[in-house]
């Protein structure tokens, strides 16, 4: 079973705009059996993106310097597309391979980051996937309790 955090490496990733490409991807979800695989991918390329560390809600991005984990170059999570993957088609196949982890606080961010900065674009069953009813319970609950 696959944790939230891990890194994949996808060497034959067909993008949005139907182009192919090697990327990294870090997966947001712990899939149960048949669920999908929510992937965000990863790009090194700076074009214009903030450089603070963490959540940059604006340009939907997280910020992640270089050296501070995994990935040895700044690395910035492109939150505005997330990538479901079945698990048959990862299970066995030779384009996608574990490459590494990130910590849980650090995955646990990306997820808030995401929620912060595209909630309105997610559907409700991606929604559910990283963010069970229970999960919401207790966010709420501590919302509660840091007033």
């Amino acid at each position: 079973m696959s944790l939230p955090g891990t890194i994949y490496l996808h060497k034959n990733l067909v993008f949005h705009d139907g182009e192919t490409g090697i990327k990294y991807l870090i997966l947001l979800n712990e899939p149960q059996k048949k669920d999908p695989f929510l992937f965000v991918k990863t790009t090194s390329q700076k074009k214009n993106k903030p450089e603070s560390p963490g959540c940059n809600r604006p340009q939907s991005v997280f910020f992640i310097p270089s050296r501070k984990t995994y990935f040895i170059l700044d690395t910035w999570v492109q939150l505005y597309q997330i990538y479901p993957i079945l698990p048959q088609a990862i299970k066995g196949s030779p384009d996608i391979q574990i490459a590494g982890a990130l910590s849980s606080k650090i995955t646990q961010a990306i997820v808030d980051c995401l929620f912060e900065s595209e909630e309105e674009n997610l559907s409700p069953i991606i929604i559910n996937l990283l963010r069970p009813p229970m999960h919401d319970a207790l966010l709420r609950l501590k919302e509660k309790f840091k007033k």
